[in-house]
């Protein structure tokens, strides 16, 4: 079931909120928080949680900015024009793919922080595992933020003319 509109409004620019919203903050309290061994554990599960909720916000971005783009499309077409979407809905798949990533690694950031004593992991794992999760973190909001603002150009400068009226 493809969902475009919800209340009327193209459900893209409702969904990618949440993306916007939790991927950033998600990465920044993984970074600030899992340094310190009793924050993470007072917080892993929150952070990964909101890190999860905040891949499936992208996931739902994408899913939903593809019929938007055609929308658009077409609508640009009915005009005489041609619609220009720029880089932004390869910066949107990239932007998903990052989150994605970055909600795997915080959740198994949790699960080795939660039950890595039970099976044994070693102690590096886990400064291992907090490495990679603040360089993905950071490249999941510095994604998040290049595809929102390309995106936001789109609606504010060159496509917010084409955008159907049905």
């Amino acid at each position: 079931m493809e969902i475009s509109q919800i209340a009327g409004l193209p459900a893209h620019a409702l969904v990618v909120h949440v993306a916007v919203v939790l991927v950033p903050l998600s990465g920044l309290a993984f970074v600030a928080t899992c340094w310190r061994p009793d924050w993470r554990r007072k917080y892993g599960l929150l952070i990964a949680a909101l890190a999860v909720v905040g891949a499936a916000g992208a996931v739902l971005a994408a899913s939903t900015g593809e019929p938007l783009a055609d929308s658009v499309r077409q609508a640009a077409r009915a005009s005489g024009d041609v619609a220009r979407l720029g880089e932004h809905p390869e910066q949107g798949d990239t932007a998903r793919l990052v989150a994605v990533v970055f909600a795997m690694v915080a959740a198994g950031f949790y699960a080795i922080v939660r039950w890595g004593d039970r099976y044994r992991v070693p102690p590096w794992a886990v400064h291992a595992t907090y490495g990679v999760g603040v360089v993905v973190a950071v490249l999941a909001t510095a994604s998040i933020v290049v595809a929102g603002h390309s995106g936001a150009a789109l609606v504010w400068r060159d496509v917010g003319t084409y955008v159907p009226t049905h």
